[in-house]
């Protein structure tokens, strides 16, 4: 029985795990890595050795950095199930299909300049035709146990961090052996809208738990709305714009959820609302589909105004006209535009012709990886490049923390006591992050503590 740690350890990006019983090798998740232009592609490049050896992979949920290079996987010739959730299922049939447009357009517009240069052409990592034969490799189930491959179980547990996203439970068997295995990458937070709690996991020996805010603390979630409304009505009240960067999976529904909820108690004036992403425009469509797996919250506002993710003062802004009046427009508004973390996507034109106007604010409300625009800007950096050339940074910035859907410090402890595994190894974080949930974890007294590095496999 083996554990390969392949990528997402001493990072929050590109997650990805190998597991060995008695000759059956399954992964759990297929992230892509995201960061600097080279050392994406060498380190996205890399499978594991022998695919065809490879019984299946179990998908964890539907975040790039969790699913995102599963195409590069089947192009490299992977035939076996991709075993997720029915909802993460319909949500990666987007999110793959958008990232394989992503890689093409980039390799396009790169080839621009190269092909003046007499250099070679850039080469997608991956390709629409890649991202399909993928998709249809996905087999979606409940929230249940599943065989994963011969002496090897599977449980889907809810993660309570976006919809559709799985804590996953192996259950290993060799030569009278049972082990069992707890991937809590990623964990949610208790009392988020729209999705339910995370499931404490039971009967665990090795728990695989990020780290992602081992040293921080967010903000309560039930402030979430004070923070966000009291920005944007310090905003509209001199005339500016809200840009907000968010995800399109989630984090953008959450917006529009809370949004939805200071309006029904007037709490806000309606001022208009834009999404400006045709990814969030789809994903919202699965979001209405999936009611079923929504928490409390999220019933008891619909049962008061009707409709929640698609209310009359909220426009999605599918085509790029639609899209170049909400930039070209001085009238104050909420802006929610992806890319999360501003690296690609329609926020850097709002950013473009918003960041030197000191009346627009931009709102953080996600994890901002190193080396991103969007961790230039939680830096407050007086000057910030986008598409090239630089601007100043005149627009206000501001970090709401209550909207993370990562376990923060105090979760992170806390699920650990619940589980009592006899060892954790982590995970998912940048080093400073997990070494000191590392020190928190082995002051307990409680778990042996371990900090892999990529690469490192573990003989369980």
């Amino acid at each position: 029985m083996r554990l390969h740690f392949l990528g997402g350890i001493d990072t929050v990006t590109g997650s990805k795990y190998l597991i060995e019983a008695n000759n059956s090798r399954v992964l759990r998740d297929f992230g892509l890595y995201q960061g600097r232009r080279k050392t994406s592609r060498e380190i996205n490049e890399q499978v594991p050795d022998d695919l065809d050896s490879i019984n299946a992979l179990i998908l964890s949920h539907a975040h790039i950095d969790h699913c995102g290079n599963i195409p590069t996987l089947a192009r490299r010739g992977f035939n076996g199930p991709v075993l997720a959730t029915r909802t993460t299922a319909s949500l990666c049939d987007v999110m793959l299909r958008d990232a394989a447009h992503i890689q093409e357009q980039d390799a396009a517009y790169l080839n621009q300049k190269t092909n003046r240069k007499g250099l070679p052409d850039v080469v997608p990592l991956y390709t629409t035709p890649d991202a399909e034969k993928a998709l249809s490799l996905f087999r979606g189930s409940g929230y249940e146990d599943i065989t994963a491959a011969p002496d090897m179980e599977v449980s889907f547990l809810e993660a309570g961090h976006i919809l559709g996203s799985a804590l996953n439970v192996f259950t290993l068997k060799e030569n009278g052996r049972r082990v069992r295995i707890g991937m809590a990458v990623d964990l949610g937070r208790a009392g988020l809208p729209l999705v339910r709690d995370p499931v404490v996991m039971e009967d665990i020996d090795v728990l695989i738990m990020e780290s992602t805010y081992g040293n921080r603390e967010h903000g309560d979630t039930v402030k979430a709305e004070e923070q966000l409304r009291a920005v944007v009505e310090k905003t509209v009240d001199r005339g500016g714009k809200v840009l907000i960067p968010s995800f399109a999976l989630e984090r953008a529904q959450e917006l529009i959820f809370h949004l939805a909820s200071l309006y029904s108690r007037d709490a806000l004036p309606e001022i208009p609302v834009y999404v400006d992403s045709p990814m969030a425009d789809k994903i919202t469509n699965i979001f209405n589909d999936n009611i079923e797996y929504m928490d409390e919250a999220f019933h008891e506002l619909k049962g008061k105004i009707g409709e929640v993710m698609r209310p009359k003062w909220v426009t999605f802004t599918s085509q790029v006209e639609e899209s170049k009046a909400v930039t070209a427009s001085n009238d104050p508004c909420i802006v929610i535009a992806a890319s999360g973390m501003c690296e690609y996507g329609r926020i850097l034109h709002h950013l473009k012709h918003g960041i030197e106007d000191p009346r627009n604010t931009v709102v953080i409300v996600g994890f901002q990886a190193e080396h991103t625009l969007g961790r230039r800007l939680v830096e407050q950096q007086d000057e910030v490049r986008i598409f090239g050339d630089e601007f100043k940074r005149k627009a206000e910035v501001e970090v709401l923390d209550a909207f993370s859907a990562h376990a923060d410090r105090n979760d992170l402890l806390a699920y650990a006591r619940k589980v009592n595994p006899r060892a954790i190894y982590l995970t998912h974080a940048e080093s400073e992050q997990r070494a000191a949930l590392a020190e928190a974890l082995r002051a307990e007294n409680r778990f042996e503590v371990f900090e892999p590095a990529n690469g490192d496999v573990v003989d369980l």
